[in-house]
């Protein structure tokens, strides 16, 4: 239930339009400070997973790595995307709440 309200979040970002796909979007984003979280799919790829750690910590920026496969793009209706990353602060820190209350998946706080 719980993990299904953070989807559910998501959801709600991304039709506010706070909410930028894929990984060159959100790695551009990432450098320019405009991305406040991060979201990772569970089956992306290992290097993927590490380049966008790196950049994240090096950038200050909280990243989720969640621990289910294909989840982040069926939430959103774009089954192939494995990333995004938030815009808005309020929602982005909205959202890292709801995930830290519950199991599951890898969560990097970089504050």
């Amino acid at each position: 239930m719980q993990r299904n309200k953070f989807l559910d979040f998501l959801g709600l970002a991304a039709r506010a339009g706070k909410v930028v796909y894929g990984a060159e979007s959100v790695d551009k984003g990432i450098k320019s400070g405009r991305v406040k979280l991060v979201v990772l799919d569970g089956n992306a790829s290992e290097p993927t997973k590490k380049a966008f750690r790196d950049a994240c910590s090096y950038y200050k920026t909280r990243i989720i790595v969640l621990n289910e496969d294909d989840v982040l793009g069926r939430s959103l209706n774009k089954p192939n995307n494995k990333i995004i990353g938030i815009v808005c602060p309020d929602f982005a820190k909205h959202a890292w709440e709801k995930y830290h209350t519950t199991s599951g998946g890898e969560i990097i706080e970089q504050d």
